[in-house]
């Protein structure tokens, strides 16, 4: 990653720099919050350079970006849950992660909070914003649902089939991960942040380990890239065949459903053989990557391949299969840019941003830009079929790579390490960023701002105006990850 640069914000020019920053093409990276009522707001230029601008002020109050930057409101929210920090002038601050349950001082990142909380005996169902009037009815779906998800509440206004609003209740079992990693030493993080969710656990780990080797210095090795690539690509195949399956099941499809799931396990099992976990956990780390057999490798592509263009040929002649997709959950192109969508659901609306492009792991590589547009459900699905043999061709480049290459000695951090520092990768859900302030060797802060979580309010987005029917369609074509809203 390009050197960072740090700009220092007045209070009254905090929304005008950064709403400067959007408006001048910049990719917002997170914004985060410290001890000490300091924001951090960090954006990638489309070149690569990174830009921190960084506010501090007294008392509670800080002007608030969502009116202008709507992808932040969830940013804000959150800010206010977990520090007390109150964004002045937010238009919704009601509570994202907070329920009836907290007490009032519990504010669980701003240091001075009591551990644990003394509970309250009540209710942890926060109130739901809905539309109300003449034929208008409530339905609310979870948090406890059919299938074996995690826990995610719903509240739908309908009027007829049609559905008017979708309010989101996500947030349902937060886990106090950021304040878990608090205090913890270099060698203790990676098993914590390795479980934060497991679809995009080797984003995280490989976001952990860059951020521990830029504060460091330490030149990653040509073979290590190679290997992040590998695992990097081996997850985002996983991650799209599983929704791949998904969507055709959201409208009864079994058949294609099934045969996904065939494939999904077929890859799934290749994986446990290679690196010796199902979900990839602990396979990369400062300095290192677990190794992989490349003929090994090679050879469960080639046996995918046998399965997947005949499931791809089947379910694209489907006519059936793709009326019922066309026209569905539309996010149009404006509405993603202005809500800072990112990963399938951006390229989908035709936002052809992709982070592995300014990725040093990627350097010398092309990734190819997915042809998406219409914003529909159907473009969702047709950019994950081009992204699952894009990154079949990436595999095999670094694997053919990593047949000649040289193996490496494990490096390991200095146990004092200090400083603050953004790292960024590409998940299978889209641009995942972590935020890490290390002194002494120990945790300060660390923030994860994950992909899914830019991406939610565009489910609600794409839900209103679509029948209660098609809720099951449009949620599976995001499907968004459920583990890390509640990191």
């Amino acid at each position: 990653m390009k050197s960072i640069t740090v700009e220092k914000i007045e209070g009254p020019q905090w929304t005008h720099y950064n709403s400067q920053q959007k408006q001048a093409g910049h990719q917002l990276l997170a914004l985060t919050a410290f001890q000490g009522h300091r924001l951090v707001c960090h954006w990638l230029s489309p070149d690569g350079f990174v830009t921190a601008a960084v506010l501090h002020w007294s008392g509670l109050d800080f002007p608030s970006l969502s009116p202008h930057l709507p992808e932040v409101a969830f940013d804000e929210r959150e800010i206010h849950d977990l520090f007390g920090y109150v964004p002045k002038g937010h238009p919704d601050l009601r509570p994202l992660m907070r329920t009836p349950r907290w007490p009032a001082d519990f504010y669980p990142l701003n240091g001075t909070s009591q551990f644990p909380p003394n509970w309250l005996d009540t209710q942890p169902d926060n109130p739901a914003k809905i539309v109300e009037g003449d034929g208008v009815t409530v339905m609310k779906v979870g948090p406890t649902h059919a299938g074996i998800i995690e826990s995610g509440h719903f509240v739908f206004s309908i009027i007829g089939e049609n559905v008017l609003h979708l309010d989101l209740h996500l947030f349902q079992n937060h886990r106090g991960v950021e304040k878990s990693l608090e205090g913890l030493a270099l060698e203790e993080v990676p098993r914590l942040v390795s479980r934060i969710c497991g679809a995009d656990t080797v984003s995280h780990q490989t976001n952990w380990a860059m951020a521990v080797e830029q504060l460091a210095g330490y030149q990653v090795p040509e073979t290590l890239r190679w290997e992040r690539v590998v695992l990097l690509e081996s997850e985002r195949v996983l991650c799209h065949l599983n929704d791949l399956a998904q969507i055709p099941a959201g409208v009864g499809f079994q058949v294609a459903h099934q045969r996904a799931l065939a494939m999904k396990e077929l890859w799934q099992r290749g994986l446990l053989e290679l690196f010796g976990h199902r979900l990839l956990f602990d396979t990369v780390q400062p300095g290192g990557a677990a190794r992989v057999e490349v003929d090994s490798l090679l050879k469960l592509i080639q046996t995918m391949n046998k399965v997947w263009h005949p499931w791809r040929n089947f379910v694209e002649k489907h006519h059936g299969f793709n009326d019922r997709m066309t026209g569905v959950g539309l996010v149009r192109r404006d509405d993603a840019a202005r809500f800072g969508a990112v990963g399938v659901a951006a390229r989908a609306a035709g936002l052809n941003f992709d982070v592995r492009t300014l990725m040093p792991l990627y350097q010398n590589l092309t990734i190819p830009a997915t042809k998406g547009g219409a914003g529909d459900v159907a473009a969702r699905f047709k950019v994950r079929l081009q992204e699952v043999e894009s990154s079949w061709r990436i595999l095999q480049i670094a694997l053919n790579h990593l047949r000649e290459a040289p193996a490496i000695l494990r490096w390991h951090p200095p146990e004092d390490l200090s400083g603050e520092i953004v790292s960024y990768s590409e998940s299978p859900h889209g641009l995942n960023v972590h935020v890490v302030e290390l002194e002494q060797g120990h945790v300060r802060r660390y923030h994860v701002r994950p992909a899914t979580f830019r991406n939610w309010p565009l489910v609600a987005m794409a839900t209103a105006g679509n029948a209660v029917a098609d809720f099951p369609l449009i949620n599976k074509s995001f499907e968004l990850c459920y583990s890390c809203s509640d990191r």
